[in-house]
């Protein structure tokens, strides 16, 4: 009995992101994926700048903000920790109302949930760090005036 609650269990947190995997990766979808992979590496060419000693930063019209986190991931995310949740409340039912062994499993829900949420806490606390320390150059100053012009001008 506890093996198919735990069977069901992780059916409930493996298959919806299965699923979803299945049907992007499907042939039919092609202009999409072009799409998406268009601006992944849109998003890639404006932060792969390194630095050179001596050059003066470019001059720019305000710092330019970090792309917010991507609808997609704040579903699957959203998705994982309510199937957490569910699967918290579902067994501490189960428990109260058979006993047993059913107490950790509802353990194990409980320490998989607490964990998810701390981890989700930490890459919040990341991505505000991010946004307060972290300057990303505008795309097209960079283009328009190459490093090499700036080092090499005495201005």
């Amino acid at each position: 009995m506890v093996l198919v609650i735990l069977a069901m269990i992780w059916a409930a947190v493996l298959l919806p992101p299965y699923l979803q995997s299945r049907t992007e990766s499907r042939p039919g979808n092609s202009i999409s994926n072009f799409q998406r992979q268009l601006s992944v590496l849109e998003r890639r060419s404006g932060t792969s700048h390194t630095p050179v000693s001596g050059m003066r930063p470019l001059p720019s019209s305000g710092p330019v903000r970090a792309p917010a986190v991507r609808p997609d991931v704040k579903r699957r995310r959203r998705d994982v920790l309510t199937t957490l949740a569910g699967a918290a409340g579902s067994t501490l039912l189960m428990a109260l109302a058979m006993g047993g062994t059913l107490w950790m499993l509802h353990l194990l829900c409980d320490v998989l949930l607490g964990g998810y949420v701390f981890l989700l806490i930490q890459l919040n606390n990341r991505n505000m760090e991010r946004q307060v320390k972290v300057r990303y150059l505008p795309g097209r100053a960079a283009a328009m005036e190459p490093a090499f012009l700036l080092r090499n001008s005495g201005t």
